[in-house]
């Protein structure tokens, strides 16, 4: 059975820390486990580089997310992954 097509995929690049500090985000207390969960689970090695391939959905709900000025350690992780990935761009 294949997976559910959930739009297209944004490949962002992510540091060996950020993969890490993701790796946090997918148990404990909080609203966004299974959102870290699927970001983090779509990671892959490319040309020694990691990848995060994030579901056109999750991406527009990240941008909600870390557009708002809530202050809290998973959105942190998120705004610093975007911004590198635009300053890469």
């Amino acid at each position: 059975m294949k997976g559910k097509v959930l739009g297209k995929a944004t490949e962002l690049a992510l540091n060996p820390e950020q993969y890490d500090k993701l790796q946090k985000f997918t148990v404990g207390q909080g609203g966004n486990q299974s959102l870290c969960r699927r970001v983090y689970d779509s990671v892959k090695t490319k040309d020694g580089n990691l990848f995060a391939y994030v579901y056109e959905s999750d991406m527009e709900r990240i941008s909600k997310l870390v557009e708002r000025p809530d202050d809290g350690s998973w959105q942190d992780l998120f705004r610093e992954i975007l911004n590198a990935n635009k300053r890469s761009s």
